[in-house]
């Protein structure tokens, strides 16, 4: 389970673990700790629903979408999407909700 795809869900998981314990050992208020906590969770769902999209743009297109780049040139700096990226936010927005 502990593959290049799910590593950041397994941190965020041990963070939000961390900081409970952390808390508790150093009698942080509990605001405090449930703002801390509120926030990875919400860092933690938003990962679990872009690895979902990702995996169902990936299982039907491939790579071939990750080939495909666009470049886009805002003020001095220049921005690269891959269709790949495009095409997951799409269906996260689509799946999940914005």
């Amino acid at each position: 389970m502990n593959n290049d795809k799910t590593k950041p869900i397994v941190f965020i998981l041990y963070l939000i673990i961390i900081v409970a314990l952390l808390s508790a050992l150093f009698n942080i208020p509990s605001a405090i700790t449930n703002w801390i906590i509120q926030w990875l969770i919400g860092c933690l769902a938003g990962s679990i629903f872009s690895l979902v999209a990702g995996s169902i743009v990936e299982a039907f297109t491939g790579d071939l979408l990750k080939k495909i780049t666009l470049t886009v040139s805002i003020g001095g700096f220049q921005i690269s999407l891959t269709a790949f990226a495009i095409a997951t936010f799409i269906v996260k927005v689509w799946l999940f909700g914005f």
